[in-house]
């Protein structure tokens, strides 16, 4: 399975040809030979020629694109330094079979590498060529096929468990750095859009956030449609706050409710208000609303959390001096939370039946938040203010929140790996949509751990 895009896929429920067969596993042999030299996976004892000079790599050279060469490569043979190409084959007689056909860089070949040795002299225009023959286990042949027959399965697990928790902790570091600058790139190209206002593309994440994975898009949308001048005007009043959010996000038009609710909703005194203040606020700051219809039917309505929001920001939670100034999770909670009155306590959806548990906000839903807008845009927010305090503090909440929850993380908890804070599990989180799906083995540190291992011990 450590690939390097070299094998191709037969149709499936066909049977490759011996031949087929043969030519796919040559690739796959040269693919890993590709990673091999390119990663310096060789141990220094193995670095012989065939002619026994001994083989001291200072540059593997630059890996040619659908090519098995690697450009100006820097070696010492012996006690002669080379400048030149390194030509990678499965066995040696293909370079005499390449060499008819006057492949260009051939002429300026300084080592010739391959698996199989059954040619003992190679030539170029008369002159010897120098060739090493590297080894490693004939096993990765079975792992391979067992890998793209079962991706899902989790093939490279061995390669994870077998290290050291030095090796794993690292890497794990690192992708939650990948991770985080991936979320924080996201929120760049917002800011960009929002004319550079943090305020602005503060709301549009956290906005997005209470959609929770599922409704982000739509969440959005509605923010990208928000008037916050006509909110900031009359914030101090929630009313006019829910108003003008209800109404923007089209959820005061007597059509989006359901009609088994409708009478019910009409007749509130509550819903009635909303739809006095949003018709005037409407006029007086020119509003418009998205398609009620965007936001679906069933039971995932968006009339809580949109209550929620109007609530923080009411309760100014959403300004960017508040999330900047918070130091420890527990600050975040309360700053986030805020338990629903009136109205919302007790209701679904306008006019929708009398409903219990509509209070405080869950506490996976808070993590969700945290991680998903609060943290990447502390992050992004420090960067441009060349503050690295804040850039650490977004890491080490991380550290603070507990682990998520959800199938993939489940996965690979199952199969022995240590997840202990939400550090941990936004790196596997990383890994697995990043690397194992995407067959990315090659870019992944875990898989040069491996390699290096069996190969030394070949």
């Amino acid at each position: 399975f450590w690939i390097l895009n070299a094998l191709g896929s037969t149709a499936e429920g066909s049977e490759p040809t011996t031949e087929a067969y043969l030519l796919q596993k040559a690739n796959y042999m040269e693919g890993v030979m590709h990673y091999i030299w390119k990663s310096r996976l060789i141990p220094k004892s193995r670095l012989i020629t065939t002619s026994g000079e001994e083989i001291k790599i200072i540059d593997t050279g630059k890996e040619c694109e659908n090519s098995n060469l690697f450009c100006n490569a820097r070696l010492r043979i012996g006690d002669k330094e080379w400048s030149g190409n390194v030509i990678l084959h499965h066995r040696s007689s293909d370079w005499e079979k390449e060499l008819r056909n006057s492949k260009e860089g051939y002429d300026n070949v300084i080592l010739h590498v391959t698996i199989e040795n059954d040619c003992e002299r190679l030539r170029k225009h008369g002159e010897a060529v120098h060739q090493l023959c590297i080894s490693y286990p004939r096993e990765l042949d079975d792992e391979f096929t067992e890998a793209q027959q079962h991706s899902r399965c989790l093939p490279c697990i061995t390669a994870i468990t077998g290290q050291s928790n030095i090796n794993i902790h690292n890497y794990l570091s690192r992708l939650l750095v990948e991770r985080i600058e991936e979320k924080a790139a996201a929120i760049e190209k917002r800011y960009a859009l929002c004319d550079r206002r943090w305020e602005e593309t503060l709301m549009r994440i956290i906005i997005r956030s209470f959609g929770f994975g599922i409704q982000g898009d739509i969440f959005e949308e509605w923010a990208k449609v928000l008037d916050l001048n006509a909110l900031g005007k009359h914030r101090d009043n929630l009313l006019q706050v829910e108003a003008i959010m209800f109404g923007q996000a089209g959820l005061l038009d007597e059509k989006s409710i359901p009609y088994y609710y409708r009478t019910q909703a009409m007749t509130s005194e509550y819903y009635n208000k909303l739809a006095k203040e949003y018709r005037f606020l409407k006029n007086k700051f020119g509003l418009k609303e998205i398609d009620h219809k965007a936001w679906g039917t069933g039971s995932a309505t968006p009339h809580v959390r949109i209550a929620r929001i109007a609530a923080l920001y009411w309760q100014r939670s959403l300004d960017f001096s508040s999330i900047a100034a918070c130091e420890t999770i527990t600050g975040y909670y309360k700053l986030l939370d805020t338990t629903l009155h009136s109205y919302w306590s007790n209701h679904a959806c306008f006019g929708g039946t009398e409903t219990t548990g509509c209070g405080n906000m869950r506490q996976r839903q808070l993590d969700g938040i945290i991680i998903n807008a609060i943290i990447p845009i502390l992050y992004i927010y420090g960067k441009h203010r060349n503050d690295s305090r804040l850039c650490g503090k977004a890491e080490e909440l991380l550290h603070q929140l507990k682990s998520e929850e959800n199938s993939i993380v489940r996965k690979w908890k199952e199969k022995g790996i240590d997840i202990e804070c939400a550090a941990d599990s936004q790196a596997i989180l990383q890994l697995d949509r990043r690397y194992c799906r995407l067959h990315n083995c090659t870019r992944c540190r875990f898989a040069y751990y491996y390699l290096k291992e069996r190969i030394a011990n070949c």
